[in-house]
């Protein structure tokens, strides 16, 4: 059969199992920390509140309807990228044995750098204002961002968070679980980012080695400033660039001190209340 009549053949069947895929990825991750951090932890989780602003219900709506959209982009593109894949343009590989388990286990680490990297420019780049009302406006406008303001993307900005997988498999050998373990990390990280708690304990920040992973605040910021602190996982490009905002660690040192009071208070017995304080717009 001809190779472009057998690809519109299957065309339904991969679009179908891509949607279940891609569908069942957003879910996993979203409906997920919702759940456990917004639903299941929330009484536990007051003092870790960012913001006390309330969500509006049409935001949330709004946020689903873009994350479907998202999927469809998303989905149109695996069709027919990885139907190239599929004809040896890509370096993902399947036998283990090809490079070791050595090189499985570094894959994956080497993977999620190169993502941040591309992430940190591609947003920068997104917030020129040349840029940003066609590609990035719709997400900043999740200004008090939540779980489901991970896919909350513009067609645009979809592609180019898309575009990612197929730059790393044209560069990088990868075993396919290593790409889906790679990509479960990112939908993850993508919701914790946005639900508006701080889950990492305060004092990492401040570690000589720990203080390069972003904390949920970092992003928080990012929204609602709609600049700076760029970076997803790490905070090596804000902080080599200078885009990272000045008063980051003022602000987690407040909040850390805070922390130490309600310790305080809870060890003499005296009452405390979760204080969280709105980040500054």
């Amino acid at each position: 059969m001809d190779p472009f009549l057998e690809f519109l053949a299957h065309l339904p069947a991969r679009f179908l199992n891509g949607i279940s895929f891609e569908a069942m990825r957003y879910a996993m991750g979203t409906l997920s920390v919702f759940g456990l951090v917004w639903v299941l932890f929330a009484p536990m989780l007051k003092s870790r509140k960012i913001r006390t602003t309330p969500h509006r219900m049409k935001q949330v709506r709004d946020e689903l309807r873009n994350s479907f959209i998202t999927i469809l982009v998303f989905v149109t593109l695996d069709v027919v990228i990885f139907d190239l894949g599929a004809r040896g343009v890509f370096r993902l590989y399947e036998d283990i044995g090809l490079y070791g388990w050595v090189w499985f286990l570094v894959s994956i680490p080497v993977a999620i750098v190169l993502h941040d990297a591309w992430f940190y420019w591609t947003h920068r780049l997104m917030h020129l204002r040349r840029l940003y009302r066609t590609f990035h406006m719709t997400h900043h406008r999740s200004h008090n961002p939540t779980p489901f303001t991970a896919y909350s993307f513009a067609p645009g900005e979809a592609v180019v968070n898309y575009m990612f997988i197929p730059v790393l498999l044209l560069i990088l050998p990868i075993h396919s679980l290593a790409l889906y373990t790679v990509m479960t990390v990112m939908i993850f990280k993508n919701a914790t980012a946005h639900c508006g708690y701080e889950l990492f304990p305060r004092t990492w920040v401040f570690h000589p080695v720990l203080g390069c992973l972003t904390t949920v605040t970092h992003h928080d910021m990012h929204h609602a400033r709609a600049d700076g602190n760029y970076g997803f996982y790490f905070t090596w490009c804000d902080r080599w660039m200078g885009t990272e905002h000045a008063d980051y660690l003022d602000r987690i040192g407040l909040q850390l001190a805070a922390d130490i009071e309600r310790r305080a208070a809870r060890t003499a017995g005296k009452p405390v209340a979760a204080d969280p304080q709105d980040v500054p717009a």
